[in-house]
């Protein structure tokens, strides 16, 4: 295919056919650890194994972007499935559709307190990380718009714990006049959304721009070129701040195949599972993924705070990188359940090092990566024998990793 025709085919997502969280994660309303084992293994399926993963990988960015957190916050994986349900329908729609919704999802309104935003003491939480990190970043509004906001958003809640559905209360709501953005009158919450990205064209095209770099860095390199953002940004804003054709535009720009975003990213500890399951087949609950994400630093349904993960260097610290290191023995144990490996040892080690590469996706190694390699397969094979259990073992661990196989 062209690379037209190619970005065209990854973001048709109808081959998934868009699919839905099991009945009994989505009914789950506490934070019980196997229910939330079960979505974790259910969405890393989905990455791996949807002919269309695109629609997972935008999944995990409105995750990383319009942030909740299950155990530190909302306590429901029924509810935090329900919100990622809604990041992946809406995954590719209108920027502004999915900003309405997102901000009348219970997880969110719990998450961000706006539950206990109510009239005559407001909670200004999710109005601040609205506009600060949803939609226009900071130094783009000032504290009076904020406190303007959280007025608007009182009232809009939940229920009781036990149902925990959208509930908008008339007699908690702040029905008197407000200054938002210079504009005075009786606003209410979906009105901030709708005059920051449809009525306000100043600050829509800011969030148009806010949201285009963070994608761009996302998907290429953290800090794209202003040439490259600005030109993107005009994309967005033609096409009404519709998603898809950004996508396009962003994975068609000659830039985005430049060196620089070819080795631009490391993978999130999401990304090296999910390459990880994909190259070697096994089952997702087989990593203990659920479980060790923590230690490197990304554990899904539980972002750390309201600004999400970062990128990079926020992955290669000393912790992170042990954590990749279990979770890569975790999978070498049970890929070492039976002899299939063996073979390994009637190979040169050159060739056993290409083998192991291959299996694993690397296409390109570094001369320094290779000698690395070889260097430790030597030693095993000097010091236990041509027939080595510990030489395939340890080859396995190492290529996983690779600096070739932790890039994005």
């Amino acid at each position: 295919m062209s690379i037209d025709q190619a970005v065209d085919n990854i973001l048709d997502f109808g081959p998934n056919a868009n699919p839905r969280f099991p009945g009994a994660i989505l009914a789950n309303r506490d934070a019980n650890w196997q229910t939330f084992v079960d979505a974790w293994a259910w969405w890393m399926g989905n990455m791996v194994h949807l002919p269309r993963p695109m629609q997972e990988k935008m999944t995990l960015f409105w995750h990383g972007h319009f942030t909740s957190s299950l155990f530190s916050g909302i306590r429901s994986v029924g509810h935090i499935a329900q919100q990622n349900q809604l990041y992946r329908d809406l995954a590719l729609g209108n920027l502004l559709t999915l900003t309405q919704r997102m901000a009348l999802e219970p997880a969110m309104v719990v998450y961000l307190s706006n539950d206990l935003n109510v009239k005559g003491s407001p909670n200004e939480n999710f109005a601040r990380e609205l506009l600060e990190l949803f939609t226009l970043g900071i130094g783009n509004y000032a504290e009076s718009d904020v406190e303007a906001a959280a007025r608007a958003w009182t009232g809009h809640g939940v229920g009781p714990f036990g149902d925990w559905t959208y509930r908008f209360s008339a007699d908690r709501h702040d029905s008197g006049m407000k200054t938002f953005f210079g504009v005075t009158k009786n606003w209410n919450g979906p009105d901030i959304i709708d005059h920051v990205l449809r009525d306000n064209p100043t600050k829509r095209r800011i969030a148009a721009r806010f949201i285009t770099n963070k994608l761009w860095s996302f998907f290429a390199y953290p800090g794209g070129p202003a040439t490259v953002i600005d030109a993107l940004t005009d994309v967005f804003v033609a096409n009404n701040l519709e998603l898809k054709p950004l996508l396009k535009a962003l994975l068609t720009h000659p830039e985005f195949y430049s060196t620089t975003a070819r080795q631009g990213l490391v993978r999130t500890p999401t990304d090296f599972l999910a390459a990880i399951i994909y190259h070697t087949g096994i089952d997702p609950m087989v990593t203990d993924g659920a479980w060790l994400s923590e230690y490197m630093g990304q554990r899904l349904f539980n972002p750390p705070n309201v600004a999400g993960w970062k990128a990079n260097a926020y992955w290669l610290n000393t912790s992170a990188i042990s954590g990749r290191a279990l979770a890569a023995r975790r999978v070498t144990w049970n890929l070492r359940g039976d002899s299939r490996f063996d073979y390994l040892n009637t190979l040169s080690v050159s060739d056993t090092i290409d083998a192991t590469a291959a299996m694993f996706g690397i296409t390109s190694m570094s001369a320094t990566t290779r000698a690395g390699l070889a260097y430790a397969q030597r030693a095993e094979r000097e010091a236990h024998g041509a027939n080595s259990w510990w030489a395939p073992t340890n080859l396995l661990t190492m290529t996983m990793l690779t600096p070739e196989f932790n890039m994005a």
